[in-house]
């Protein structure tokens, strides 16, 4: 009998391909009391899921967050987007002298998964280097945890061969191109959200974790006003404790929602929480929250932008 392969994994669409790497070790640093994450905590689920399943075992105990679920606005969303893409156009982008590097600086947490509802992490800080132009080694701080099986991990990970901010928001400037070329990936992968789920979180993964030129900024509102079943949901807060707008996608029992400034529009941050009763909490169980605290450009790999 020959012995038994392991199960060919696809290639992964460009557009995904760089939250998957920056997300990895945030993955296994969250232990968690089954081997399972919401597709919204794992862009790429069933790679990650082999990872967590090797390496994150043995939570401490942790509360369900429970939040308010509103009614979202579907009236307002496409006149919303349409404002954030003309504000983000006139925003400066970095020149490309300014360095090498891209800084972020993150807040947040996501919940863990067991016997009863799902429980929200603590919440922590979370610092990515990434290259700017070229392909190369990037850099993640994160809080010092202890994997069981793994052992003690590093707080500080160097991440290597990694592709670099320029190739992640190279996408087409035209919001109808940008969206035609989320769906053909989508269809691609054959698996996963439905095509218009699927490109709503293409592109809160650019927003999240890149510095988005304004001309890329503009065409990802756009594409996204176009997306059906797009809301809008008022005074929601991230993991920073700041109040916004947030623009919102439902699929199934969950809302995933972008959190923007009601006045400047500039990216807050992200929430997730169940809209429904499931078994893995009430309605309004919180399953994610960030909020992005600093993005800038920075010469060195581990070097700090001045406050």
């Amino acid at each position: 009998m020959s012995e038994p392969t392991a199960p060919h994994v696809p290639a992964l669409p460009p557009v995904r391909r760089q939250a998957l790497r920056h997300h990895l070790m945030h993955e296994i640093r969250l232990p968690a009391r089954r081997a399972r994450r919401m597709q919204v905590l794992a862009p790429v689920a069933g790679v990650l899921a082999a990872t967590v399943a090797v390496g994150v075992i043995g939570a401490p105990d942790s509360a369900p967050l429970i939040v308010t679920v509103q009614q979202g606005e579907r009236g307002g969303a496409t006149l919303l987007l349409n404002q954030m893409a003309a504000s983000a156009v006139d925003k400066p982008g970095p020149s490309s002298s300014d360095g090498g590097y891209v800084y972020i600086k993150s807040r947040g947490a996501f919940a863990e998964f067991g016997d009863g509802p799902a429980r929200l992490r603590p919440v922590h800080e979370r610092e990515v280097w990434i290259p700017r132009n070229e392909r190369g080694d990037g850099l993640l701080q994160e809080p010092l945890l202890h994997v069981p099986i793994i052992g003690a991990i590093p707080d500080r990970e160097t991440l290597t061969d990694v592709t670099p901010n320029a190739a992640l928001v190279d996408l087409p400037t035209d919001p109808d191109a940008l969206l035609a070329k989320l769906y053909r990936e989508r269809e691609e992968r054959g698996r996963g959200n439905s095509r218009d789920g699927a490109a709503f979180t293409a592109i809160g993964d650019v927003l999240r974790e890149s510095l988005v030129p304004p001309q890329t900024s503009a065409a990802l509102y756009r594409a996204a006003a176009k997306i059906p079943g797009v809301e809008v949901v008022r005074g929601v807060t991230d993991a920073a404790e700041r109040r916004g707008i947030a623009v919102a996608y439902t699929e199934g029992s969950r809302r995933d929602e972008w959190i923007f400034d009601e006045q400047t529009f500039d990216y807050l941050g992200e929430r997730s929480y169940l809209v429904a009763d499931t078994v893995d909490g009430p309605a309004g169980t919180v399953l994610g929250t960030t909020a992005v605290l600093r993005r800038a450009v920075v010469s060195q790999l581990g070097e700090r932008p001045e406050k």
